[in-house]
């Protein structure tokens, strides 16, 4: 068994890690992050992640964080659904004290943080404010970092934001809080997920059955449509979306194929504002390994079909990487510096009331380049000239430690 987390099945730094795991390693390699684990001693990666989120946790929103998640004992999980899906495979919901957490056949998918309005596990409501996830923060402030550099006004004048797949919804749901003006839309092509979001996730969501043209931009209700998002976006307006966030994977914990296509990717190109962006999630990995290489990969497919690419270490959590893509504009610079996008972000943050610091999410930002003669290899550099804002930060880039690699005994 290949896994970065195969000995604890909790939590968005391990869990969602253990499919690229099997890819990348070929020994048995695994994080004993489970304190409670008969014979097996913690290993040395997870103390270097607790100190990692501790450090974050003392920052930033700690009650609603990823390390406070993992902080709970797993003898208190508790199942509150469990259900066979045609679409993902074993569908289940744990529940940690106010965490809950959706996975597909055992590798999360989400995570939310919920208050109880009747003081039992029944009748649920979503906290919206919270984002607990250390990955999805980074993929907001770049977000709000690069609709800012460009002028886009998210506060007072909103922007049009689409998430592919739901998740838990927490993500959508945050931004539909903070960005009120917005009009934040979802698709995912698996109702069994809507309904349970709804129910034991408690998010209050309008489902529709399609992606309307029509700005609703102030009305502050967050829509889901259930569709493929493939088929989806062949229907957007062109140039009608500021930002597309892509945090799809299936039951298998892996990318759907179809979406790493050029087809969809010149689908979202198209939908995209002059500036507009994608942005999205990646399994990483360590320098020379497959998963490693698939974000090379899909890199220079991105910088071909959208635009200009950027790359962002998520400091506390290095198993996953957020990579941008953002859609030329005439006569505009195609990427801020790590000073334009953090100072971009912050203003955004103030503004909108943020528990957590998006600057700092966002200052260790690199370019990154394609040099096609050398058979694509992909280089970061840092984001603007050397030596300024977070030059310490992913000094060797957005690779991932071999110190998250340990090799443990056999059981």
């Amino acid at each position: 068994l290949l896994s970065l987390r195969a000995l604890a099945p909790r939590g968005a730094l391990f869990a969602r890690a253990k499919p690229f795991a099997a890819r990348a390693v070929g020994q048995k390699c695994s994080v004993a992050h489970r304190r409670a684990r008969g014979g097996v001693a913690r290993a040395n990666v997870f103390d270097a992640l607790e100190q990692r989120l501790a450090a974050a946790a003392e920052r930033d929103d700690a009650r609603r964080s990823e390390r406070a998640y993992l902080d709970w004992p797993p003898e208190d999980e508790r199942t509150v659904f469990r259900a066979t899906s045609a679409v993902n495979g074993d569908v289940r919901i744990a529940a940690f004290g106010p965490f809950r957490s959706l996975r597909f056949n055992d590798v999360e998918q989400g995570l939310s943080y919920v208050v109880d309005e009747d003081g039992d596990a029944r009748g649920v409501r979503a906290d919206d404010g919270a984002l607990p996830y250390e990955y999805l923060r980074v993929m907001t402030a770049v977000s709000i970092g690069l609709s800012s550099w460009r002028g886009v006004d998210l506060v007072r004048e909103g922007g049009r934001l689409l998430y592919i797949g739901l998740g838990a919804g927490a993500a959508p749901a945050f931004a539909q809080r903070k960005f009120p003006m917005c009009d934040v839309c979802v698709v995912e092509i698996d109702p069994m997920i809507i309904d349970i979001v709804r129910e034991h996730h408690g998010l209050d969501m309008d489902v529709v059955r399609a992606f309307s043209d029509d700005d609703s931009r102030g009305d502050g209700r967050l829509r889901v449509v259930l569709a493929d998002c493939a088929t989806m976006m062949r229907t957007c307006a062109p140039k009608s979306l500021d930002v597309i966030f892509m945090d799809a994977f299936d039951g298998d914990g892996e990318i759907p194929a179809h979406l790493i296509e050029d087809n969809f990717l010149r689908a979202c190109a198209e939908a995209l504002t002059d500036g507009g962006s994608l942005v999205l999630n990646m399994f990483n990995g360590v320098r020379g390994s497959p998963a490693r290489d698939a974000v090379a990969t899909f890199a220079r497919t991105l910088a071909r079909v959208i635009g200009p690419v950027c790359s962002f270490p998520v400091m506390e959590s290095p198993v996953n990487v957020v990579l941008s893509a953002t859609k030329r504009k005439q006569g505009e610079r195609d990427r801020p510096s790590r000073e334009e996008i953090a100072r971009a972000a912050a203003l955004v943050g103030e503004q909108s009331g943020f528990e957590w610091s998006p600057k700092r999410l966002v200052e260790g930002a690199f370019w990154v380049e394609v040099d096609d003669k050398k058979g694509g290899d992909m280089k970061e550099v840092i984001a603007g000239a050397p030596g300024i804002l977070g030059k310490f930060r992913g000094r060797n880039g957005t690779i991932m430690p071999r110190e998250f690699l340990v090799t443990l005994d056999d059981e």
